[in-house]
């Protein structure tokens, strides 16, 4: 039986792991990439057959599918020793396999440089945080009371690249919101306005207007006609931020400040009560339609 809802099971020969992480608790994730193979399923395979009996917990493709091969209540066989030059707060003298969870994501670069896709990510993340959750591991990176850590930080010689680009600024931002939904291509509603731009970059389709850099999440706020649930927020300040804004500010601004005048040089001049009050209340009704702008 899996441990995560959707997985895949393809787990390795039971003498591949250590049962019940031979008495120990893991506190550390450790993320990995594959430098090689093209879907879950391939490396899950090699795992199965692999003589040196290496493995990992989950596999998480391109597509964003989840293959399982070592249970949650093991230790896999893909951290094992400290190289030179580790993260110091990394326990020396013993086999971190036996303190550790690992997830690898595919990657057919050898040199680990392909991004993640968005599929990929977003299950990468809510694995992740599904984890963390379960086994009481703190969603922050890796100090000496455990976190999310990158093999690298275990072997930094051999395992330099890995997982090389992973989206790590990303997945904290993820975590730190509490796990909010994110979107990509494939969520109704968001083909309409986007397309992809390359490189984990989104262009609108109205604008050619391109975003990047953040995780898009579910909006319910400002969402017009067509769009459903789904929609960017606009962007008002900081990086990626409309270029239409300031102007428009600026416009807002100087047509509220008329209107001010307006009301003051009506109420000077009165010709009649009346005829005062029609003209003040009829500028007031301009109001809503500036706001608009």
């Amino acid at each position: 039986m899996v441990d995560y809802p959707g997985a895949i099971p393809m787990f390795v020969p039971a003498d591949n792991v250590f049962p019940g992480y031979w008495g120990h608790i893991p506190i550390f994730v450790v993320i990995h990439k594959t430098a090689g193979f093209h879907t879950a399923q391939e490396v899950a395979s090699f795992f199965q057959t692999a003589p040196d009996k290496r493995s990992a917990h989950f596999i998480v493709g391109m597509d964003g599918t989840i293959v399982q091969t070592v249970s949650l209540d093991a230790g896999a066989g893909a951290n094992c020793c400290l190289e030179a030059g580790h993260a110091a707060f990394l326990p020396q003298g013993m086999n971190l396999n036996l303190l550790t969870i690992s997830i690898e994501h595919v990657d057919p670069a050898l040199d680990n440089s392909t991004p993640l896709t968005d599929a990929q990510k977003k299950a990468s993340f809510a694995l992740v945080k599904s984890i963390c959750e379960r086994h009481n591991i703190p969603m922050r990176k890796g100090d000496a009371n455990g976190g999310i850590i990158g093999h690298c930080d275990i072997a930094p010689v051999n395992r330099a690249h890995c997982p090389g680009n992973y989206p790590w600024d990303e997945l904290f931002a993820y975590l730190n919101s509490g796990g909010l939904e994110m979107i990509d291509l494939n969520t109704p509603g968001v083909a309409n306005y986007f397309e992809d731009a390359g490189d984990g970059r989104w262009r609108c389709k109205h604008n050619g207007l391109v975003i990047f850099g953040g995780i898009l999440k579910q909006h319910k706020i400002d969402n017009p006609p067509g769009s459903g649930e789904t929609y960017m927020m606009h962007l008002y300040s900081g990086p990626g931020q409309d270029p239409r804004i300031d102007a428009l500010t600026k416009q807002l601004a100087d047509a509220q400040a008329r209107i001010s005048d307006l009301e003051a040089e009506l109420a000077k001049l009165s010709p009649t009560p009346e005829l005062a009050v029609d003209c003040i209340n009829a500028l007031k009704d301009l109001k809503p339609l500036v706001l608009k702008l």
